[in-house]
């Protein structure tokens, strides 16, 4: 008996065991769910964290190109210049001008067709009969752009400008014209280099005119040239090396520029102004071998009489100055104009002395209503024995007459006449009435 009750025991306890073990493993197995739950929460938070943190940068991002389509936006506004009537180049400092004028002149010519300005040179003294004739042309319209910079040393400027008195077409069909430059450079303290009037030009005494031209006896010149002014309070001293152009004689040849010096004084009511020139002349060819030195004076001033009233006046004279005498140049066998320089019959260079003049009155009658009555003359003094059908003197006036209608509009009506004299003192004339018609923009 004893026996078999320790036989039970034994199994009842292993009985025991194995239900506690089996007890124990079931309470174990929320424990490793838990964890795995843990686990995969941490992993949840930290991809939220990574999309939190590509938001933040999207924001910034964003915010950034936002920032910087601002700015473009601002720096592309339009907003005015540091001269007038300019618009500033978006994202820089540059201003920029552009203007010009569109026109009309009608012109009527009583003696001869002297063509769309008087050109009193073109005057044919060969020709007694009187033809009159008619023309209209818009070739006087101008365009022009203006740049200023600043720069540490003041500002940098440019003009560039042109019109349509280049050649061209004509007046069958499209009367169309060429577009030419009359002005490129730029300037920048006091430096400059380009093309524009000549450092030689009297401005002080020259007109208003309807005519394109003007009148003859004055300096009148656009061409390449460098140079630099030195500003004295009122005054002003320029110094110019211009680009060389022989006229009057064959086989020429530029070997130097023509070099210039200027002063002038402007005061309250009343303008001075005086320059001087000189230039080398060369002739090369199997004819002649010869040089020889041309030179030039100007006086030119203007003086206010009154509120209304501007009288002015200027004088020029020269040897072997030619084209800076207005209407000076001549043809290179000395068959018209005065020229430069002619070669004799040893090969001999020899330099034409020439001379002119103008006088003008400048009357302002309203704020709208003005006139100008001008007076010019130029001569020459190429030998007649030689070339008698050279000129020897030529003559204009001009009685000029402006209406402002509105801002941007002008008339003008002018009445003016031309005569040209040769060496053998054969003359002819023309009378010329001109209209026209101006928009300003």
């Amino acid at each position: 008996m004893g026996h078999q009750h320790d036989n039970k025991l034994p199994n009842a306890l292993r009985l025991s065991t194995g239900v506690a073990a089996m007890a124990l493993a079931g309470m174990s197995l929320p424990v490793f769910a838990q964890d795995a739950s843990i686990e995969a929460l941490r992993a949840q938070m930290l991809e939220m964290q990574r999309q939190i943190e590509r938001l933040e940068q999207q924001q910034v991002q964003a915010q950034q190109q936002e920032a910087e389509a601002r700015e473009a936006l601002a720096s592309n506004v339009v907003t005015g210049g540091d001269t007038p009537g300019s618009f500033k180049v978006p994202g820089t400092d540059t201003s920029v001008q552009i203007g010009g004028y569109v026109r009309l002149d009608a012109i009527y010519d009583l003696d001869q067709d002297l063509g769309d300005s008087l050109f009193v040179e073109g005057i044919d003294t060969s020709d007694g009969s009187s033809n009159a004739s008619f023309r209209a042309h818009a070739r006087q319209s101008r365009l022009f752009v203006k740049t200023s910079t600043p720069t540490a040393f003041g500002p940098a400027t440019t003009h560039l400008e042109g019109d349509f008195f280049g050649g061209g077409g004509n007046e069958v069909f499209s009367n169309s014209r060429s577009f030419r430059l009359r002005h490129a450079y730029g300037e920048w303290n006091g430096l400059l280099a380009g093309q524009t009037w000549s450092n030689f030009m009297h401005f002080a005494a020259y007109p208003s005119t309807v005519d394109f031209d003007g009148p003859v006896g004055v300096s009148f010149i656009r061409q390449a040239q460098l140079r630099y002014t030195l500003p004295l309070g009122a005054s002003a001293l320029s110094f110019s090396a211009e680009n060389p152009e022989a006229t009057g004689f064959e086989g020429s040849r530029d070997t130097a520029p023509d070099l210039t010096a200027r002063y002038r004084w402007g005061g309250d009511n009343a303008t001075i102004e005086t320059a001087g020139l000189v230039r080398r002349l060369k002739v090369d060819d199997d004819a002649a071998n010869d040089s020889a030195t041309g030179y030039g004076l100007m006086l030119a001033g203007n003086v206010g009489v009154g509120p209304d009233t501007t009288l002015m006046a200027g004088a020029i004279y020269g040897d072997g100055i030619g084209r800076y005498l207005y209407t000076a140049s001549g043809a290179s066998d000395g068959s018209s104009g005065i020229g430069e320089a002619y070669v004799d019959a040893n090969g001999n260079l020899e330099t034409i002395e020439a001379y002119g003049f103008n006088v003008a009155v400048a009357q302002n009658w309203t704020d709208k209503f003005s006139s100008s009555l001008s007076y010019g003359q130029a001569r020459g003094d190429r030998p007649g024995d030689l070339f008698p059908e050279s000129t020897r003197k030529l003559e204009s006036i001009h009685f000029s007459h402006f209406y402002r209608v509105t801002e941007p509009v002008m008339l003008g009506f002018e009445v003016s006449h031309g005569r040209k004299e040769l060496q053998s003192r054969d003359s002819e004339e023309n009378t010329r009435l001109q209209f026209s018609a101006q928009y300003n923009f």
